[in-house]
């Protein structure tokens, strides 16, 4: 399904609504409880309405590393602010101190993230004091992008479906141009998606049909990613290879801010070569 792309007005209508859908504070709190869930959160947990510190919720991630199994823990805040009203950087800074210590005063595992959620948006200094400390970084949210991540898990949303053949065409030509490649080059061209999951474990994954083709004694292989040579370490099993951070970086998949970008990729073996290009 294609998403038609929304007007700035069109965004505006609709993070009013979301906030006039939250009486309060904390009916906004208790629906990012499923909203977290919908994006992949794990045990997410909304916490007492008093005495929580700052926390309004906390959730966890798992993820895959070199080593196996990587879970972060993240530590929510929720302002349930209108467009006019803006978070600015003293917030971003109490949250920064306060997630210190969870409700009970207990130190917090220092393998967490800090997240900050809100139907306004934030001043310039706000979002500069969310990343100015790599050592305790904070992820935010703001109503644009709330409302993006909403349609794209279907959250408050209904689609009325329109026939488009200009789609049909297309993707009737992409599939003849991909096959016509295939049968000239005599080996394959296969696209996978680096998908945010990918991209907030660290990893890219292999796509089965490179996988059957790689040497079981290698440990490292000769990556070229969007035209970028690396030698990429790979897992035991041969599912992923581990070292990719910089080049989701240097291509937009991860951003400065922290926002993980999915984006379709090309795999082709040339020699010894594993060429990877995004689309």
């Amino acid at each position: 399904m294609t998403l038609l792309e929304l007007t700035e007005e069109e965004i505006d209508t609709y993070i009013d609504e979301l906030y006039s859908c939250f009486p309060t504070g904390r009916e906004f709190e208790i629906f990012l409880n499923s909203f977290l869930v919908a994006l992949g959160f794990e045990e997410v947990v909304t916490t007492q309405y008093v005495g929580d510190r700052g926390i309004d919720l906390t959730c966890i991630k798992s993820g895959l590393d070199l080593n196996g199994t990587d879970t972060i823990n993240y530590y929510v805040q929720a302002k349930r602010y209108s467009r006019s009203n803006k978070v600015q950087p003293k917030e971003v800074r109490d949250l920064k101190g306060t997630t210190k210590r969870d409700k009970n005063g207990n130190i917090l595992n220092s393998n967490y993230i800090n997240v900050f959620i809100t139907t306004s948006t934030f001043t310039k200094a706000a979002l500069s004091e969310a990343t100015d400390n790599p050592n305790m970084p904070v992820i935010t949210i703001d109503g644009a992008q709330l409302i993006q991540y909403c349609i794209e898990k279907g959250i408050g949303f209904n689609y009325k479906p329109v026939f488009s053949k200009n789609e049909i065409l297309v993707l009737t030509q992409r599939e003849q141009a991909s096959n016509t490649v295939v049968a000239n080059d005599n080996d394959y061209l296969v696209e996978r998606e680096i998908t945010k999951n990918d991209i907030r474990a660290k990893i890219l994954v292999i796509p089965q049909i490179v996988k059957s083709e790689l040497s079981e004694n290698e440990e490292k292989f000769h990556i070229v990613f969007n035209g970028v040579e690396k030698h990429l370490n790979i897992d035991k099993s041969k599912r992923y290879f581990g070292g990719v951070t910089d080049l989701y970086k240097q291509f937009g998949l991860l951003t400065s801010d922290g926002v993980f970008v999915s984006k379709k990729a090309k795999w082709k073996l040339n020699g010894e070569k594993i060429l990877i290009d995004l689309i």
